[in-house]
């Protein structure tokens, strides 16, 4: 009898420990995400802004692993560029780079090279991404437009 009543007691014990336990974690997860909720955006999603690298000596049809740029568009000096590929299993990495050599049009013409390392991601997974890109050094000496191509994709970058 002592030994059921001692049984009981160290049941309900451990189910009063586990319950405390567990609505802890809940009510953490919960505030997370009800904060996530009011900003609407996920911290771990905000794409770092790289500088564009200007480097004659690029070579401008190593583009590294296989994506495709889906669209690209311009906010103020940033340029956002939207790919796909696959991977999922180890960090990948984008640089956007150009010759600095532009095109005698008007407006001037620069082509633009995005090199992918995706450091032996060999999983099958399709990510979707923005990549943004700091593009103030892109700017043509007395011109205010300058139309910039990534591979057939073109945008016009007008500045003030």
């Amino acid at each position: 009898m002592i030994r059921s009543i001692l049984l009981v007691k160290g049941f309900i014990i451990s189910a009063l420990l586990f319950y405390s336990c567990h609505k802890k974690q809940i009510t953490q997860t919960t505030k997370a995400s009800v904060s996530n909720e009011k900003t609407g955006v996920n911290q771990a999603e905000i794409p770092e802004i790289k500088n564009a690298v200007v480097n004659a000596e690029v070579d401008m049809t190593n583009t590294g692993a296989m994506y495709t740029v889906d669209s690209i568009k311009i906010d103020n000096d940033v340029l956002s560029v939207f790919v796909n590929y696959s991977g999922g299993c180890k960090e990948h990495s984008f640089d956007l780079y150009s010759n600095g050599m532009y095109a005698k049009s008007l407006p001037p013409q620069l082509s633009l090279c995005l090199k992918h390392t995706n450091n032996g991601d060999a999983c099958r997974k399709l990510i979707m991404k923005e990549l943004k890109f700091n593009i103030s050094n892109l700017k043509y000496a007395g011109k205010n437009t300058v139309i910039l191509k990534l591979g057939d994709k073109r945008v016009t970058y007008a500045t003030k």
